[in-house]
C-alpha cells in the first residue's frame, strides 16, 4: 500500500545519477512519496516511467505546492523540464524510472514536449471554465485512462484503478479544497457515475 503523506508535506529527496553510456541506465525503483532530483556533470536528456506514478509540481512562495501534471507508465519527461528552481517531481507510490540519454527516436524528445504542452493547455482550461465537480470529473477520466490494467476493464465503459493521489493531492492538482473535491466525489458516487469502497479504488461506472 502506498504512503498517504500528501505532496506538501516533506518528503524525501534521492540524487539520480546521469547515465555513462548513450543509453539508458537499468530502470530505479524509488520509494512512495520521494522527491527526485538530477546530478552529475551530464544531464540526461529526461526520463521515462515504467509503472508507477509521479507528480510535477511547484512550490509557491508562501510554502504552498502547485502540482502541475500527474504522469504515469510510458510517460516521458524532459531533463530541461526538471530545473530545481522551477519544476520538481516526486513519486506518488512505488516507481520505476529510467534515465535516458538518447531517447529511442530523434523525435521522441519532442513528441514528450508536444504532449505535455497539449495537456498544460487542457489543464488551464480545466482550471478556467470547468466546474468545480467537472474538474473532478476529468481528473477521474484522465487517471483511469492512464493506470487502468486493459485487462481488467468491463462492458459498458467501466474501469477501475488505483487513486495514487490523495484527496489533498487532487485538491491541490485541480485549484480546489480538500472539502469541495470529497463532496464532487459524493456528488459522482450518489449519482452513481462512479463507485469506490475504499478511498483509492475508484470504478468509472458511467461515462
Amino acid at each position: 500500500m502506498f504512503d498517504r503523506t500528501i505532496v506538501g508535506a516533506a518528503a524525501p529527496v534521492i540524487l539520480i545519477d546521469s547515465p555513462t553510456r548513450p543509453r539508458c541506465k537499468p530502470p530505479a525503483r524509488i520509494a512512495a512519496r520521494t522527491q527526485f532530483i538530477f546530478h552529475g556533470a551530464t544531464r540526461p536528456s529526461g526520463l521515462r516511467i515504467v509503472d508507477g506514478c509521479i507528480a510535477l509540481f511547484q512550490e509557491l512562495a508562501d510554502g504552498r505546492r502547485l502540482i502541475l501534471d500527474i504522469l504515469g507508465p510510458g510517460k516521458e519527461v524532459s531533463a530541461e523540464l526538471l530545473d530545481l528552481r522551477q519544476c520538481k517531481a516526486i513519486t506518488l507510490t512505488s516507481t520505476q524510472i529510467e534515465t535516458i540519454e538518447s531517447l529511442r527516436e530523434p523525435s521522441s524528445l519532442e513528441g514528450a514536449l508536444r504532449q505535455m504542452l497539449c495537456r498544460a493547455q487542457e489543464h488551464a482550461l480545466l482550471l478556467g471554465r470547468k466546474t468545480a465537480v467537472e474538474r473532478v470529473a476529468s481528473a477521474i477520466l484522465d487517471l483511469a485512462a492512464q493506470f487502468t490494467r486493459r485487462r481488467r476493464n468491463t462492458a459498458g465503459g467501466r474501469a477501475t484503478f488505483t487513486l495514487f493521489l490523495t484527496r489533498a493531492d487532487l485538491a491541490d492538482w485541480l485549484g480546489l479544497t480538500l472539502e469541495t473535491v470529497s463532496r464532487c466525489f459524493g456528488v459522482l458516487k450518489r449519482s452513481k457515475l462512479i463507485a469506490f469502497d475504499q478511498p483509492e479504488r475508484i470504478t468509472i461506472r458511467d461515462r
